[in-house]
């Protein structure tokens, strides 16, 4: 009788260990299954399938880019003849460039700094608005006629800074390889802020005349 106590008593131990072990594993199982809302089916998620989907995700956002790219590219170029072709490279290129003179332009009208505005300016466009003649009649086209535009120092105070201060370029618009006009976008038309030509390898602010 107490053989067979003894028996019942092992067993029962030995089942509990069991569960106890069962419980344990359960437990420590990593959480990598996704449960189906639907049918309770368990979906197992390879983490190779994930890179793939995250990877097939920035082709579609990046070929979305490209498109926008060259469309701007197509506008860019529009009038721009056969014999002066610009390639992609060359329009992201001078775009890059174009944007970068711009930002520093924005911070020399904030200080106002004309010795330094002046490294800027292509020559001939500085010749110009040196002319007393030529700053006369840029005078008379200011609504405010107080003002009196005496020096080329006058014209980027009260004209330069005037017409461009917190204005945003948007694209660039080709005149031919040397030339380029940058504009802000709005609706279907360009509003233009500046004009480029590229001096000796560089691009620099073109002043157009007065009409």
């Amino acid at each position: 009788m107490k053989i067979k106590s003894l028996f019942n008593y092992t067993a029962i131990a030995v089942s509990f260990s069991i569960l106890l072990f069962s419980c344990a594993t359960t437990q420590d199982k990593p959480a990598a299954e996704v449960t189906s809302p639907e049918d309770d089916e368990v979906i197992v998620i390879d983490e190779d399938v994930q890179e793939y989907i995250h990877q097939e995700e920035v082709v579609e956002v990046l070929e979305a880019e490209d498109e926008l790219t060259d469309d701007e590219y197509l506008r860019s170029i529009a009038d721009l003849d056969k014999d002066s072709a610009v390639s992609k490279q060359e329009f992201t290129d001078d775009k890059h460039e174009i944007l970068q003179i711009i930002s520093e332009l924005a911070i020399i009208m904030e200080t106002k700094n004309t010795l330094e505005w002046l490294n800027y300016i292509e020559d001939e466009s500085k010749e110009y608005y040196k002319n007393p003649v030529n700053l006369r009649k840029a005078q008379r086209k200011l609504r405010n006629k107080l003002i009196e535009l005496k020096t080329i120092e006058d014209y980027f105070l009260y004209v330069f800074i005037e017409a461009r201060r917190n204005k945003s370029i948007d694209e660039i618009r080709y005149v031919s390889k040397t030339k380029v006009k940058a504009v802000q976008v709005r609706e279907d038309t360009d509003v233009v802020y500046y004009e480029f030509i590229k001096e000796n390898g560089k691009w620099k602010v073109y002043l157009p005349p007065v009409s």
